[in-house]
């Protein structure tokens, strides 16, 4: 065989092998009735925070659980028990978008790993553009 031949199966072998793990990594987006029906398999929820509910944490009871609720893009609000490392993640009441990494438990509750969290931009209220910016430095 020769080894250009060689390094083209080698190649094929490498490109193959890093497919499978992309496809086999991947963790299904969904919603909590979804969750719900595959109890025990990692899922990725994405809402807001239900500003209706409190948002519970006791550090001195657990540092690592915050539990608040959370509504998913069909409007279903559901509890969800947080165990982050980091304590109670910061500017979780003024997220925008919240997604949540996790599932669905024996008991019933969403249990969550990991989170991220889209925050207001200060720029909301604000227009930044060139024409803006123009009119506001050259006013005629």
């Amino acid at each position: 065989m020769k080894k250009m031949n060689i390094v083209f199966l080698v190649l094929i072998a490498v490109v193959s092998a890093i497919l499978i793990s992309v496809y086999v990594g991947t963790v299904p987006s969904t919603t909590f009735g979804g969750a719900k029906e595959n109890t025990g398999e990692d899922v990725r929820i994405t809402g807001v925070l239900d500003k209706t509910m409190p948002i519970e944490y006791d550090p001195l009871a657990n540092a690592n659980l915050t539990k608040f609720h959370v509504v998913d893009s069909t409007g279903h609000s559901e509890k969800v028990f947080l165990h982050y490392e980091k304590g109670k993640p910061d500017g979780l009441e003024f997220s925008e978008k919240i997604t949540l990494l996790g599932k669905f438990e024996e008991d019933g509750a969403f249990h969550a790993n990991d989170i991220q969290m889209k925050c207001p931009s200060k720029y909301n209220d604000q227009k930044h553009s060139l024409e803006t910016a123009d009119v506001q430095n050259n006013p005629q």
